[in-house]
C-alpha cells in the first residue's frame, strides 16, 4: 500500500511509528512530507527507512495520502497547489475541525474522503480513533483504513461527521477529565502524609487495579456497591461526591460534557476562524 503522509507533528509521527513497528496485515511504501526542517531531520534520525521530502518535485501516485497537518496550514497547502500533483485513491484526515465538504472542495481530488479524529494515547498505541466517511465507503477500502487506524488503538466507526463533537467531548477531552481527578486524589494522598513518588505510585495502582475489574465487570453500578460497605469510609466519601443538593460530582462532570461538546460545536461552525 502506498502512503503519501503529509505532515509529521506528534500524530503524524505516532502513525508512522505504530506502522512501522507493528506486524501490519498491509505491506506498506511510506512518503512523508514535511516542510519544517527540524521536524525533517528528526524524522531522518528515527527513520531512515522511509522516504523523507520538503517538497513535490512531481505527482505523486498511490494509494492513501494522510493530511497531519494543523488546521491552520491546511490553507497554506491548498494555495501551494499541492493537491494538482498528487493523484490518489483515498484521502484520510486527521485535521480538527476540518469538515470533509471542505476537503473535497480546498482538494478537488476525484478520491474517496475519510476522516478521523485520535486522541492523546493514540501515541502509545492505546487510543481511541473516531473515524466517519460521507459518502459509502468501498470494503476493500474500509478494512485497509480500519487496520491502519487500529495500530494506534481503538476503532469506532462514527454514524454521521457530527458525531466527532460528542467524541470530542469524551475521549479527546476525556483524558484530561482523568488525569485532574488523579492530580487531586495525589494530591490528598500528599496532604494526608505520603511522599510525592508514594503519592503517585498510589494513584498509579490503585487506577490500573480499577481499571482492569471493570475490563471484567462491566457493571459499574455494582462495583461502587461493592467497594462502599455500609457505614463505611468509602460510603461516607461518596455522599459527600454524590450529595443530593446540587452541584455535586455528577452534574458538575455532566456540565462540563456538555460545555466541552458545546465548544466543539462552536469551533465547527467557525471553521474559518481555525484555518
Amino acid at each position: 500500500m502506498k502512503i503519501l503522509i503529509i505532515g509529521a507533528g506528534k500524530m503524524g509521527e505516532a502513525l508512522i511509528k505504530a506502522w512501522l513497528s507493528k506486524s501490519l496485515k498491509l505491506r506498506l511504501n511510506i512518503t512523508v512530507l514535511e516542510i519544517n526542517k527540524n521536524k525533517l531531520r528528526k524524522i531522518k534520525n528515527h527513520y531512515p527507512d522511509i522516504v523523507i521530502i520538503d517538497r513535490l518535485a512531481s505527482t505523486w501516485r498511490g494509494d492513501l495520502v494522510l493530511l497531519a497537518v494543523k488546521p491552520q496550514s491546511f490553507t497554506d497547502i491548498s494555495m501551494n497547489s499541492i493537491f494538482e500533483k498528487i493523484n490518489a485513491k483515498m484521502v484520510l484526515s486527521i485535521m480538527a475541525g476540518i469538515t470533509l465538504n471542505s476537503l473535497e472542495n480546498k482538494t478537488s481530488m476525484d478520491a474517496t474522503f475519510i476522516r478521523a479524529m485520535p486522541n492523546l494515547a493514540s501515541s502509545l498505541c492505546m487510543g481511541v480513533t473516531g473515524v466517519y466517511a460521507k459518502n459509502k465507503i468501498n470494503k476493500k477500502y474500509k478494512n485497509k483504513i480500519q487496520i491502519l487506524l487500529e495500530a494506534l488503538g481503538f476503532v469506532i466507526w462514527l454514524k454521521s461527521e457530527k458525531q466527532f463533537n460528542s467524541l470530542t467531548a469524551i475521549s479527546g477531552s476525556g483524558p484530561a477529565y482523568f488525569f485532574l481527578f488523579f492530580l487531586t486524589i495525589k494530591n490528598m494522598a500528599k496532604t494526608l502524609g505520603f511522599s510525592n513518588k508514594t503519592a503517585h505510585d498510589l494513584v498509579i495502582k490503585t487506577a490500573a487495579g480499577a481499571l482492569e475489574i471493570y475490563k471484567i465487570n462491566k457493571n459499574l453500578e455494582k462495583l461502587i456497591s461493592d467497594v462502599a460497605s455500609p457505614g463505611g469510609t468509602t460510603e461516607a466519601a461518596l455522599k459527600v461526591l454524590l450529595k443530593k443538593e446540587k452541584p455535586n460530582l455528577i452534574s458538575i462532570l455532566k456540565k462540563a460534557i456538555l460545555e466541552a461538546n458545546k465548544k466543539s460545536l462552536e469551533l465547527g461552525k467557525n471553521e474559518k476562524r481555525i484555518r
